[in-house]
């Protein structure tokens, strides 16, 4: 009888641990993407950067967030905004960065979405979003929608860490011998 309360106990055990470490995502549509309210509904991403100025420029500016990246800030008020501002403070984790750019500048989600799943250089998304299949976008491309790329432990956040730390690593590499 013992044994029995111990086993239940640890299992117990075992589920609120697993539970604990789960992290949640939010799933929209791809129209959804640009959308304020998708973005304050969802869980927050797991890659901010605040700046000195972040909190008085969205109080003056009644903006949800500002994020910094080399000295500019920018508004953040939708997954797009969020993604745009990754691709100026991470350059190096995205191919030819400047082309989300335009895409973002076009307010086209369908081929933000794409690049992402292209070019975006980290197995899962800082993001806590799941974008759901869409009739422009094929399985392939909409990385977004795909489990293994969402964040789902502790153990998916540090993997992600992991590899950004690389990319940096061999970024500065790069750049050093090209100096």
């Amino acid at each position: 009888m013992k044994s029995l309360t111990l086993i239940i106990a640890l299992l117990f055990l075992t589920n609120l641990v697993a539970q604990a470490q789960q992290t949640s995502y939010k799933e929209i549509t791809v129209d959804q993407f640009d959308d304020y309210d998708a973005f304050v509904d969802s869980p927050p991403p797991h890659i901010t950067g605040k700046g000195i100025k972040s909190d008085s420029l969205s109080n003056s500016n009644l903006v949800y967030e500002y994020y910094e990246a080399e000295n500019q800030y920018y508004a953040i008020e939708s997954w797009a905004d969020y993604y745009y501002w990754l691709s100026k403070k991470y350059t190096y984790l995205f191919n030819k960065p400047e082309i989300f750019e335009h895409f973002y500048n076009m307010k086209d989600n369908v081929q933000m979405i794409k690049y992402l799943s292209f070019n975006y250089s980290v197995w899962h998304f800082p993001s806590s979003i799941k974008i759901k299949p869409h009739e422009e976008l094929a399985s392939h491309e909409n990385r977004l929608s795909i489990s293994y790329h969402i964040i789902k432990s502790e153990d998916d956040i540090e993997y992600m860490e992991d590899q950004l730390e690389l990319k940096k690593e061999k970024y500065l590499e790069v750049s050093s011998l090209k100096h």
